[in-house]
Order: C-alpha cells, then structure tokens, then sequence
C-alpha cells in the first residue's frame, strides 16, 4: 500500500511542479533542490526526486548537478527541433481530422469557446493570466492534434507543447497576435477548406517559432555581455 501512495504523492509533485514551471514560477535555469522543494511542500525527498526523474522525462528539467536539477534553458537548435517537430504533427493532424470526418459543428464549438477564455486572459496582462492564456494556446493546438485519434502522437505533442511554453514564459515572449491567428485557423476550420486551415496554421507556426527564436538570440546575447 505504501508504494501505491508514494507513487500517487510522486504524480501531485510531478503536476504541482510542472504547473510551476510552465506558470513562470520556476524560470528557466532555476535550480531545483530536493530538500527545498520537500520543505516547501511538507513531504519526503522522496515522491520530489521521483517527480524531478518525471519532468526530465517530459523536457522540462535537466539533471546532472550533484543534487536536484534546473529548469532547462532553451537553445536556438532546441527551438527549432520543437517547431520542426510541431509543423509535422500539426499540419499532419489538419489534414486527417478532415479526412475523418472530425471538423464537426461541436469540434468548431470547443475552439470558440477556447478562443473566449484566451481573449479574456490574455486582455487582463498579468503573469498568471498570460500562463493561463498559454494553457489555451496549448489547448487550442492539442485539440487539433487530438481530432487526428492517435493516442501516441497526441502524447508526444503534449510534451512538445509544454516545452516550448516553457521557454515562452521564461523570455516574456510576445502572445499579442495569437489570438487573431487562431481565430484565421478557426475561420478556416468553419469555411471547411483543408488547405486554407492548413496554410493559417503554417503561417502562425512559423511566426511564433521565429518570435521566440529572436527573443532567445537575445537573451544569449544579454547573457554574453560583461
């Protein structure tokens, strides 16, 4: 029984510190302590490492101290696999949830009610509510992948999501425009058009992978100055 409860304990750390992470409270490169982290939540060491092996898992944290780990840094190259890796599973995902039949008026429904809850967070300019805005943006781009039905996949990009809101956060990334390009992928998700819905989440893709590749050629160069 008692590993059964640690192993539950190990998931409500692993989701409390993913939550932390991808909320901005734990930053990139912010190290990340086993003992302060088991103070701060009043339990063991042990369901914290455990949670700690979790985030490594998911991209999020890099082990290789002595003790704990940090939460990773984003490089150019690591962007721009994260991207590569979204254009191929996004616009993969447009073309077969036409071709099953998936872009139904309740899926259509399910995106505009996304897009009210991330035009609202992102109007009120808070760190908490731009990471709200950004659990939308994540949900938005899932529900695309998810109409295409593969369950493997759908896992796979949830963890890419994660990463590269990660680094969004952390580089206080501009989001001022994307609300206005989900609302041309979901325009063309309605009008029907497989090729239209396509090229606006191209468009969009390319847009906020070069956004935040700006933004961490700039942070490294911050970083480079005496």
């Amino acid at each position: 029984m008692s590993n059964v409860v640690r192993a539950t304990l190990a998931e409500q750390v692993h989701e409390e510190l993913r939550s932390r992470i991808l909320g901005g409270e734990l930053p990139s490169g912010h190290r990340l302590l086993p003992e302060e982290l088991a103070s701060d939540l009043s339990i063991s060491q042990t369901p914290v490492k455990e949670a700690l092996l979790r985030l490594e898992a998911d991209g999020l944290v890099v082990s290789g101290l002595r003790k704990g780990a940090i939460v990773r840094l984003f490089a150019l190259k690591d962007v721009e696999d994260l991207y590569e890796a979204r254009i191929l599973i996004e616009l993969d995902a447009v073309d077969l949830a036409f071709a099953r039949g998936a872009v139904t008026p309740q899926f259509l429904a399910g995106l505009s009610a996304n897009l009210e809850q991330h035009a609202f967070h992102l109007a009120r300019d808070t760190l908490k509510d731009l990471a709200t805005a950004l659990a939308f943006d994540r949900e938005f781009h899932h529900k695309l992948v998810l109409a295409r039905d593969n369950a493997v996949i759908a896992d796979w990009h949830k963890r890419i999501l994660a990463q590269t809101h990660t680094a969004y956060v952390y580089l206080s990334s501009d989001t001022s425009l994307v609300f206005a390009e989900h609302r041309d992928i979901l325009d063309a998700l309605a009008a029907n058009s497989s090729p239209q819905a396509r090229e606006a989440l191209r468009r969009h893709l390319l847009r906020s992978r070069d956004s935040l590749l700006a933004n961490v050629e700039r942070a490294q160069k911050n970083e480079a100055r005496p």
